[in-house]
C-alpha cells in the first residue's frame, strides 16, 4: 500500500509539472500573439487551439494523456484496495 501511495505521489508530480510546463507555453504563445502579459481567456483558448492542433508538440500531449491515465488507474487500485 505504501508503494502504491508512494508511485501516486511520483506520477502526480510528473502530470502536475507536465501541465504547468504546457499552461505557461500556452500563455507565452498567447503573449506573443498579442504583445499583452496577461492576454485574457479569449487569447488562451485559442492559443490552446492552435497547441492542440501543432504536431511539433504533440509529445507533450500524449505525455500529459499518458500521466493523467497513469493517476486514475492508481488512484483506482489504491480504493479498490483499500473499500476490501
Amino acid at each position: 500500500m505504501t508503494a502504491l501511495l508512494i508511485l501516486q505521489g511520483l506520477i502526480f508530480a510528473l502530470w502536475a509539472a507536465t501541465a504547468f510546463r504546457i499552461l505557461f507555453h500556452l500563455r507565452a504563445r498567447g503573449e506573443a500573439r498579442t504583445g499583452q502579459m496577461f492576454p485574457g481567456p479569449v487569447t488562451f483558448l485559442s492559443a490552446l487551439r492552435d497547441w492542440l492542433s501543432d504536431p511539433a508538440e504533440a509529445k507533450w500531449r500524449r505525455d500529459l494523456v499518458g500521466l493523467s491515465v497513469m493517476l486514475v488507474l492508481l488512484t483506482l487500485a489504491i480504493v479498490l484496495s483499500t473499500a476490501g
